[in-house]
Formats: C-alpha cells, sequence, structure tokens
C-alpha cells in the first residue's frame, strides 16, 4: 500500500513539473495522433508550429505509419484556439488551450466527439508512463 502512495504522489509531482508527453503543443498533437492511430506505431516525419497571434496556434505534422511504405505519408494539423479569458493563470501552452480545439487528419476533421476520446486516450497513456518510469525508479531499475 506504501508503494502504491509513493507511486501515485512521484506520478503526481512528475506530471506537475513539466516534461511530460502534454506538455507542449507539438508534444499533445504527436500523442493525440498516437492515440488516433491505435495500436499502429507511429513515424514521424517533419513537424511545423505556426502561430497567428492572438488567434490560434497551429501544428502540423507528417508521419506514416510503421509497416507503411515510406511514401504513404500521412498529415496531421492540430489547431489551438485562445485560451478563456476568465482564467486566472497561464497554463504550459501561454495563451492557448491546452488541448486542440479542432484536429485534421489527412484534410479530413475529426468530429468533436472523436477528438475528445483521443485526447483522453493520450492523457491516460501519458499517465500511465509517468506511473511506469515511478515504480522503475522506486524499484531501482531505471538508470536515470
Amino acid at each position: 500500500m506504501r508503494r502504491l502512495v509513493m507511486v501515485t504522489i512521484v506520478g503526481m509531482l512528475a506530471g506537475c513539473s513539466g516534461g511530460h508527453g502534454l506538455d507542449s503543443p507539438l508534444k499533445t498533437c504527436k500523442a493525440v495522433t498516437a492515440a488516433l492511430a491505435g495500436n499502429k506505431a507511429v513515424v514521424w516525419k517533419e513537424e511545423q508550429q505556426t502561430e497567428q497571434k492572438g488567434v490560434q496556434l497551429q501544428v502540423t505534422l507528417e508521419f506514416i505509419l510503421e509497416g507503411q511504405p515510406d511514401t504513404d505519408v500521412s498529415q496531421a494539423v492540430c489547431v489551438y484556439g485562445l485560451s478563456s479569458t476568465d482564467m486566472d493563470y497561464r497554463n504550459t501552452m501561454g495563451e492557448y488551450t491546452n488541448t486542440p480545439t479542432s484536429m485534421m487528419i489527412n484534410g479530413m476533421p475529426i468530429p468533436a466527439s472523436d477528438l475528445v476520446q483521443a485526447v483522453n486516450r493520450a492523457t491516460a497513456d501519458t499517465a500511465q508512463g509517468i506511473g511506469q518510469d515511478a515504480l522503475q525508479k522506486l524499484n531501482g531499475s531505471n538508470p536515470y
């Protein structure tokens, strides 16, 4: 029980201190894209971030699914709108929302409900990874 409490605390601290898979628009877009890919591994090719200051931030990723030919390149576009003006804090994304407000893959818009599910899966996967890292550190099997 004590170990579970320690893993939970370390995981929460690691998650709050940054450096995890959802602490930048680029990382978040990659995590959501990977979640939408399901059980297929993603190989990243190109990435670009463009900003319309005070309007939106856009992340464009080119990728292939593992096992696909290198010529079969797909594109994901994540759009981050402005954060709510009534927020009392600056989030890790600055003036933009923490998660994409809209997304397209290969020019096809991802329905809002599917995007929410993908963000939830990406968040759960990230939390699980943080917890596994913390457990490895507690067990002494992590070389860091």
